[in-house]
């Protein structure tokens, strides 16, 4: 069993302990994907969170999944409280374990959607997707919307299976793979939109950019009792209103307006196209 297995068997062994009658004082936990280094993903949502656990009551305190196997898992076998999640972890976790209890996804510049973007060195003869054959391409981690499974799927549709590409990696986070391709270790790669601005000024460009779909969503899993879970849906839904949770929504990324009821069949695309790139059997 490798390191990565090892570290996840022990998390999940770790967060299987059930929240007991009359423990009240423990703090909840709202897991998250690591989509960036865990330092600041604890710099974004701390404020949220204080702000939370004031509005409910009990303290709530975050969790960086090791990664997105892991996050899945513990989602899905409700051994965390709360977890804010990718589309396509979502999708993924809910067909497998079946569906929790959505309370919002972000709204970010008025859209609750946003996209993925396949990004080159600015300076390089990569212009198309059809550029990209016989070169090497960075991905994030395998679960990721927008590191993977939407641009994956956009190889496809353009006529390239991961066998025409001269290499690719998956390098476990959006961070990385922007890095590794201003780096020139990779011709291309994927990340979110969010990444690529960010990048933009140090030299990345787009290539190509994925179809929109479901914002990142909050959800409580079935383990969080029915008067707090109650409580967590009421809160979120008055975020905005607040200043306090304003602000701490505006903390997670750039450009956040708000935060907006979610459905399960917002995700109705995203299932289409997750069916379809696992039917093409393009994994290496």
């Amino acid at each position: 069993m490798d390191m990565s297995r090892r570290l996840a068997v022990k998390v999940l062994a770790a967060l299987a302990v059930p929240r007991l009658a009359g423990a009240a004082a423990a703090p909840l936990r709202m897991a998250i994907l690591p989509y960036l280094p865990a330092q600041d993903l604890h710099r974004r949502f701390s404020g949220l969170l204080g702000w939370l656990g004031r509005r409910i009551g009990t303290e709530v305190e975050l969790f960086v999944a090791p990664d997105y196997t892991t996050m899945i898992e513990m989602v899905g076998r409700d051994q965390v409280d709360l977890a804010y999640m990718g589309p396509a972890p979502f999708v993924q976790m809910a067909a497998r374990f079946g569906g929790k209890h959505l309370l919002g996804r972000l709204e970010v510049r008025g859209m609750a959607t946003f996209r993925g973007i396949i990004v080159a060195k600015a300076a390089d003869p990569v212009n198309t997707l059809a550029d990209l054959r016989g070169r090497r391409f960075a991905f994030g981690d395998r679960q990721s919307t927008m590191s993977h499974l939407l641009p994956h799927h956009m190889l496809l549709q353009a006529g390239l299976r991961l066998g025409d590409l001269a290499g690719h990696e998956f390098l476990g986070s959006h961070n990385n793979v922007a890095l590794g391709v201003l780096s020139g270790e990779f011709d291309a790669g994927a990340v979110k939109d969010e990444v690529f601005e960010s990048y933009r000024v140090r030299g990345l460009k787009a290539v190509a950019t994925t179809v929109p779909v479901s914002e990142q969503v909050f959800l409580a899993t079935n383990r969080l009792p029915a008067d707090l879970r109650q409580r967590a849906a009421a809160a979120l839904a008055a975020a905005w209103a607040d200043p306090e949770g304003r602000a701490g929504l505006s903390a997670i990324t750039a450009g956040v307006t708000g935060l907006v009821p979610v459905a399960s069949s917002d995700f109705d695309e995203l299932r289409v196209i997750l069916d379809s790139l696992a039917a093409a059997g393009d994994e290496r």
